[in-house]
C-alpha cells in the first residue's frame, strides 16, 4: 500500500488545479500527492463537456463563492492560458434583449439586465450598456434592441486547459492513477485508507473533487449521505451551414430572470472557429446518460432565432452533451459551491456542486483549498498564520 500526504479523488479541472496548486506551494516538507481518476484520462465528464467560457461572475451573487471564485479564477485562467499557449478566444460576452422581447413586454428582461449591471458595479467588473447601433458594431448580424457587453470574458479550450494542469502537476511530482473506482474509505488516527477496485492508498489528507460522483465519495468517507447531487444534462448543437456559421463571432446570451437555473441557450463560439448553440437543461437520473431522449433542434432554433432570424433547423447538427453536478437548496434554488472541511484531523475536504462557473473558478478554488486552515495546520505547522475569512468559514 502506497502512502501519500494528499489523495485527490477526481482528475477534472478542479482536481488537477488543486494538485498543481499543492505541488507549486512551499510547505514545511515537500508533499506527495496522488490523484485518483475513474476514467482513463482527465476531463472525461463535466470538465471536458461544456462551453469553455471563462465567466466574469456577474451572473452570481457578488458575495457567493461562485461569484468571488469565478472573478478571481477567470483572470488566473486567462493568464495561465496565455503563458502556456492554450487556445483562447478573447470574445467578450453580449447579454441581449431581442425585439421580440420588447413586443411581448420586456420587464423581466430589463430587470435581469439591471441586476447584472448592479452585480458588475458591486464587483468592479467593466461592463457597458449598448444600443442597437452599438450591438451592430459588435455583432453586425445580431438582431437585438439593447444589451450589456462584458469585454473581459474569454473562451478557453477546456481539454487543453485540464491537460496542461495535469502536465504541470506531474512535472513537480504529483502522481495520477487512472481507471480506478473508489469503493471504500476508512480512517485511522492519522490518515485515510482509500480503497479502489485495483489498489489501496493511505493519505494524510483526502480531497474529494469527484464532480458528478462527489456525493457518493463523500458518503463513503463520512459513512452517511450528507450531500445529494442532482445531475442536469445540457446539450449542444453545432451550426454547420457554411454560409451561416460565421454570422456570429462572439458569445451571445439571453437576459434571463434571477430565478433562472442556468444562463440560457446561447451562441457559443470556440477558439478553433467552430460555432455551437446551447446548452439547454434537462434533469436526468443517470449520471452517465449523455444521449437518450435528445432534444430536437427546433428547441434551440426557437430560443435563438429572435437574435438571428436566418437560423433554421437544417443549419444545426447535434454535437455533444455535458452533465452538471447540481445541488439544490431546501427552497429549490441552485446551491452555491460547497467547499467543506468535514473533518479537520485528518483533513477531509469535500467539493460538492462544482458546476458552472466551475471551469472559470478552478484555479481560485485550488488556492482556496490550499489556504484552508486545516490544510495549513497539517502541512505548515511551523507557520504562524492567521486564518482568512474563507478559512474561518470553511474549517
Amino acid at each position: 500500500m502506497n502512502t501519500y500526504d494528499v489523495c485527490i479523488v477526481g482528475a477534472g479541472v478542479v482536481g488537477c488545479a488543486i494538485a498543481r496548486e499543492l505541488m507549486h506551494r512551499r510547505w514545511d516538507t515537500p508533499l506527495r500527492v496522488v490523484v485518483i481518476e475513474l476514467h482513463d484520462r482527465v476531463a472525461e465528464e463535466t470538465s471536458g463537456r461544456n462551453s469553455g467560457v471563462l465567466h466574469s461572475g456577474i451572473h452570481e451573487h457578488p458575495r457567493s463563492l461562485k461569484g468571488q471564485l469565478a472573478r478571481e479564477g477567470s483572470a488566473l485562467a486567462v493568464s495561465y492560458a496565455l503563458a502556456h499557449g492554450i487556445p483562447l478566444l478573447r470574445t467578450g460576452m453580449v447579454i441581449a434583449i431581442s425585439w421580440e422581447d420588447v413586443r411581448r413586454g420586456l420587464w423581466r428582461e430589463v430587470s435581469a439586465l439591471r441586476r447584472l449591471f448592479v452585480n458588475a458595479w458591486k464587483t468592479n467588473t467593466p461592463v457597458s450598456f449598448v444600443t442597437p447601433s452599438g450591438l451592430r458594431a459588435w455583432e453586425p448580424n445580431l438582431r437585438a434592441c439593447c444589451g450589456i457587453v462584458i469585454p473581459s470574458v474569454s473562451v478557453i479550450d477546456p481539454l487543453a486547459f485540464v491537460q496542461s494542469l495535469k502536465t504541470d502537476s506531474e512535472a513537480t511530482g504529483a502522481e495520477f492513477v487512472f481507471n480506478n473506482r473508489v469503493i471504500g474509505i476508512d480512517q485511522d488516527a492519522a490518515a485515510y485508507i482509500v480503497t479502489t477496485d485495483r489498489r489501496k492508498i493511505r493519505a494524510g489528507c483526502l480531497i474529494n473533487a469527484a464532480g458528478l460522483n462527489a456525493d457518493d465519495v463523500a458518503a463513503l468517507a463520512l459513512r452517511y449521505k450528507k450531500y445529494t447531487i442532482c445531475p442536469v444534462r445540457g446539450e449542444y448543437y453545432e451550426l454547420v451551414s457554411p454560409d451561416k456559421k460565421s454570422l456570429i463571432g462572439r458569445l451571445v446570451y439571453p437576459a434571463l430572470p434571477p430565478q433562472a437555473t442556468g444562463k440560457g441557450i446561447h451562441f457559443s463560439p470556440r477558439p478553433n472557429g467552430q460555432l455551437f448553440v446551447g446548452p439547454n437543461e434537462m434533469a436526468i437520473q443517470d449520471k452517465t446518460d449523455y444521449t437518450s431522449r435528445k432534444t430536437p433542434p427546433s428547441v434551440f432554433v426557437e430560443a435563438l432565432q429572435k437574435f438571428l432570424p436566418a437560423l433554421e433547423e437544417g443549419d444545426l447538427e447535434w454535437a455533444y452533451s455535458g452533465i452538471r453536478p447540481c445541488v439544490t437548496t431546501a427552497t429549490g434554488h441552485k446551491s452555491d459551491f460547497i467547499i467543506a472541511a468535514d473533518r479537520e484531523n485528518p483533513p477531509l475536504i469535500n467539493l460538492i456542486g462544482i458546476e458552472s462557473p466551475g471551469l472559470s473558478a478552478a484555479l481560485a478554488i485550488a488556492k482556496h483549498v490550499a489556504e484552508l486552515r486545516c490544510v495549513q495546520k497539517r502541512f505548515n505547522p511551523s507557520s504562524d498564520r492567521s486564518p482568512s475569512s474563507h478559512d474561518a468559514r470553511m474549517c
